[in-house]
């Protein structure tokens, strides 16, 4: 991870906290949060060229979400893992 700790932002990942991120030109946002109705969401949004919403999951804890997140191909086809060391934190 450029300009961050890998474990610091995965705990941050995992506890739902709200996170920027920039991979191959690409600003993302990812976020955990607990609705109303107490069930827990963790959504990845591309912000920048374009702001949209890419992934969503609802329905599991944060621990499930965060597994499930990882292992998605979510960033040009490419999982969390393959692309974080390519990855530019922009938020802490």
């Amino acid at each position: 991870m450029i300009n961050g700790d890998i474990n610091e932002f995965t705990d941050k990942l995992w506890s739902g906290e709200e996170l920027i991120y920039v991979y191959n030109g690409k600003k993302y946002f990812s976020q955990g949060y607990l609705r109303e109705d107490k069930v827990y969401v963790f959504e990845l949004q591309l912000w920048e060229p374009e702001v949209k919403t890419l992934w969503q999951i609802s329905g599991k804890d944060n621990q499930e979400s965060y597994e499930i997140f990882l292992k998605q191909p979510l960033f040009d086809g490419k999982t969390f893992w393959e692309i974080e060391k390519d990855t530019e934190w922009v938020d802490y």
